[in-house]
């Protein structure tokens, strides 16, 4: 049996990881098992190691509060202390580590969809931070003769989420019948719902594919798609109102993820189609107005 410890378990991707892991046969653990584990200290990152004998680390945690997280300077911080992480879980016998990159890597001038080959040009101080700690994670592996795999995120959405962000946003709009200004109509993105991506790193982490692997739905979705499936499964229209405001300094029209390696390489397939994940977080939103 696998034994896999997770950092940032209870989070908003963590908790779907666990449940992954679990249906495929594996021993989770909690970093955070005996309590408070802060991991940006070296002794929190001591007592997450003691006595787990676990083959296989997936690391999620991170800086990630809505918005500050781009500039935060605990970005930094956190890329400190992953290397630190790593190096200790390799030094003890680990075998394979999974960690969460982001789309943020790459170089947004361009846009389009996106291959784990395009060039990594990172715009804000998490772009960077994690273009770096991806880059050193796949060293590691191969100085300890171990594997690794750099998951990179694109755009999630489901219960838990902050609610500033976009999905929560028009769905609260319909849902409270109040106007929401939104960005430019025909912009696309690649909205996948955590669901799937915590099945795809529990199976990612159990294989032995390595080296950087997009996590997304490789689909694009317009801002007025998005509007026009909310609306559809809430029952009310008119209160999305595109092209109100521009999109945010460097963001591209279009950013989607080429995902190649994930269907064909660890031959995984999303359970939760986009309507489907959409109407579950509606009905979870629903019951909390």
């Amino acid at each position: 049996m696998r034994r896999v410890l997770i950092t940032g378990m209870q989070g908003f991707i963590g908790r779907h990881v666990s449940a992954g892991l679990r249906s495929r046969g594996a021993d989770v653990i909690d970093a955070r098992r005996s309590g408070a584990c802060e991991l940006l200290r070296e002794d929190g990152r001591t007592q997450a190691m003691d006595g787990i004998h676990a083959d296989t680390l997936v690391h999620l945690a991170w800086v990630t509060a809505h918005g500050e997280n781009w500039t935060s300077d605990l970005n930094r911080d956190w890329e400190i202390a992953t290397a630190d992480l790593i190096a200790r879980f390799f030094a003890r016998g680990g075998r394979r580590v999974i960690a969460t990159g982001s789309c943020a890597e790459y170089d947004w001038t361009q846009g389009g969809v996106l291959s784990e080959n395009a060039p990594l040009v990172p715009h804000t101080p998490y772009g960077a931070a994690k273009a770096r700690t991806g880059e050193a994670l796949l060293k590691a592996a191969d100085d300890h003769g171990a594997s690794a795999a750099w998951a990179r995120v694109f755009f999630l959405f489901g219960n838990g989420e902050p609610s500033a962000r976009l999905v929560p946003s028009m769905l609260d709009a319909c849902l409270k019948r109040k106007a929401l200004a939104c960005g430019p109509h025909n912009t696309v993105r690649d909205f996948w719902d955590v669901r799937n991506l915590g099945d795809a790193l529990a199976a990612l982490a159990l294989s032995d594919l390595s080296g950087p692997v997009n996590v997304a739905s490789g689909r694009g979705v317009s801002f007025s798609e998005l509007g026009e499936l909310i609306e559809k499964i809430t029952g009310v229209d008119g209160m999305i109102h595109f092209d109100e405001r521009p999109l945010g300094e460097g963001e591209p029209p279009t950013i989607v993820a080429d995902t190649a390696r994930l269907r064909s390489e660890l031959d995984f397939t999303e359970s939760i189609p986009l309507e489907t994940g959409l109407l579950d977080y509606r009905n979870a939103l629903a019951g909390t107005i």
